[in-house]
């Protein structure tokens, strides 16, 4: 369990770092592509898009969430994020 922690913990902070370009680019996706394989590891389910969708809504709609992934990731991080989760499964 720690070491899917980590594992997203890092991928997170590689979107983090893409923040300012666009959520399509190829490697954003590629990144939450992966963030989807460990999803599905971490909580041992086929399909974690409903899921992954919800998350990505707390990161841009819930206060307490936002702040807590912004703290951590830099300010803006959660929004990013969100709209990275978003626009990997709405493709």
């Amino acid at each position: 369990m720690t070491a899917y922690q980590k594992r997203m913990g890092a991928i997170q902070q590689k979107v983090a770092e893409k923040m300012g370009t666009d959520v399509n680019t190829w490697e954003v996706r590629e990144l939450i592509g992966e963030y989807d394989f460990v999803a599905r590891q971490l909580y041992q389910m086929d399909d974690v898009k409903k899921l992954m969708l919800e998350l990505g809504e707390a990161y841009k709609s819930r206060k307490e969430v936002r702040e807590g992934f912004d703290s951590v990731y830099g300010v803006g991080a959660a929004l990013y994020m969100g709209e990275a989760i978003e626009a990997f499964y709405n493709r």
